[in-house]
């Protein structure tokens, strides 16, 4: 049954853009509930690796536990391929997928950034994104403080509030209008995006959006395309390096094992100082949505690797001096707290918030569920390298090893970002499409002036480059 207090908010005719945010933020719950289990080895590894657990499992063990669902994103991935584009993408992955562990995670990872992307307007569709990060770190947050004073059993049955929660909210939301459109029904895909803009009008968005999917549609869509297409191989590419860059700078492994990392490197509670570092994550993740649409996602990228360079330096090299020259440091046992949370803030100002917005915008539809399903495949194995190599050289050789490797990847990444990933802040889907095919802006510039779209040929100051091509080719403007 749904709710009529939501129904109502929903249906209001005003202009605005509530029913976006409250779209995204409803949605998020699922997000909320990948966060609980991407976080749940934090408290957890301490309890099940310790003297006191029934059943020895050793550090070893413990890092497999940890990374195992790494392989549910795979599935999970993968399964959202067939029910993103042949079933409801909006309510059965969301719900079916919630409760499963890692094969949720993957299906909501891949499907939410769609969803977001497709439903919202590119002026929003930034801090949208950001929502991705934000309520994912308040699920590891959720879990790190719940899963530390509580029995792992207790922990699971609390947990399991939240996807009932979000099925009981998310069911009054419309699906996707790129969605409706691709499938033909196009009554509803209006109806949608009515509810979504909160304005009758939207016959001019339907005839652009249709447009766009046809042509994308006029693509097969097969796992042949991915690849022998220039313009997905090349959004492929780019994504998937974005995504390894990413992970190589350590977040999943810190994430995975803050309370060890913190008991093994400081002599703080493992339980604040794991807590303080997610809610600076959160806080970080917040701020971002203030500015990421505002400097765009290539500076943020470029910022943020070059100081997790920095700042992973710093660290390994702190970790050099105490392990293996045996200066003594204990003065400044504290300092790796101060660190990791320096290292949260430059991480979350780029590669922690706006890689997930950036791998949403670059796949054209009529791939877009085939290169989730293959990227999720590149992000778990990076995800599982990442943590495990993180396990295995911080207890055989050390700490400096990890972060030293992780500050190297950091460095080779920021040049990637700075000299061969794209900026799509600002552009339309289309847009971003015509772009990776090599078109000019003069040619999307004539192209919206066709569909008649004078608002975003007048954005961003490109009014004197208009005229000139205007001049060229004897257009003028009526």
């Amino acid at each position: 049954m749904k709710i009529n207090i939501i129904k109502e908010i929903l249906e209001k005719q005003d202009g605005g853009k509530l029913s976006q945010y409250l779209a995204a933020l409803s949605a998020g719950i699922a997000l909320f509930t990948a966060g609980i289990h991407l976080g749940w080895p934090a408290p957890s590894l301490r309890k099940i690796t310790s003297a006191e657990y029934p059943f020895e499992v050793t550090s070893d063990e413990g890092s497999y536990i940890a990374i195992i669902s790494c392989v549910g994103h795979v599935i999970g991935g993968n399964y959202s391929v067939d029910t993103s584009r042949y079933h409801r993408e909006k309510m059965d992955d969301f719900i079916n997928c919630v409760t499963s562990g890692g094969v949720g995670e993957g299906a909501i990872l891949a499907i939410l950034a769609t969803y977001i992307a497709e439903m919202s307007i590119p002026e929003i569709r930034g801090t949208l994104g950001t929502f991705m990060t934000t309520i994912c770190a308040s699920g590891c947050l959720f879990i790190n403080i719940i899963g530390s004073y509580l029995d792992i059993h207790t922990t699971a049955l609390i947990c399991f509030i939240f996807p009932i929660l979000q099925w009981l909210i998310f069911i009054n939301f419309p699906e996707s209008p790129y969605y409706l459109i691709m499938k033909k029904k196009n009554e509803e895909a209006a109806a949608s995006l009515r509810i979504f803009r909160r304005k009758n009008s939207v016959e001019k968005e339907i005839i652009s959006i249709t447009a766009d999917v046809d042509r994308q549609m006029s693509e097969s869509g097969t796992y042949k395309d991915l690849f022998t297409i220039a313009s997905n191989r090349k959004a492929f590419l780019l994504a998937a390096t974005a995504r390894i860059f990413q992970q190589f700078t350590g977040c999943t492994a810190y994430t995975v094992y803050y309370q060890i990392l913190i008991e093994q490197s400081t002599n703080l509670s493992p339980v604040m100082g794991s807590s303080v570092l997610l809610l600076v994550q959160i806080a970080m993740a917040c701020l971002a949505s203030a500015f990421i649409d505002k400097f765009g996602r290539k500076p943020l990228f470029v910022l943020s690797s070059g100081l997790c360079f920095l700042v992973l330096f710093t660290l390994g090299t702190f970790f050099l001096l105490r392990d293996y020259i045996g200066i003594d440091l204990s003065y400044i046992d504290w300092f790796p707290l101060p660190m990791m949370m320096l290292y949260i803030i430059v991480f979350s100002l780029g590669l922690g918030v706006a890689l997930n917005i950036f791998v949403s915008e670059i796949y054209s539809t009529s791939i877009k569920a085939k290169a989730f399903s293959l990227g999720s495949i590149v992000f778990a194995s990076s995800m599982m390298a990442s943590t495990k190599f993180y396990q295995y050289t911080s207890d055989n050789f050390g700490m400096a090893v990890p972060f030293y490797t992780f500050s190297g990847c950091s460095l080779v990444g920021t040049f990637f970002f700075r000299f061969v990933l794209p900026e799509t802040k600002g552009q339309t889907l289309e847009a971003i499409q015509q772009r990776l095919k090599g078109n000019s802006k003069k040619s999307c510039l004539l192209r919206q002036m066709a569909s008649g779209d004078k608002k975003e040929m007048f954005d961003s100051n490109i009014l004197y480059k208009l005229c000139l091509e205007l001049k060229k080719y004897n257009i003028f403007l009526k």
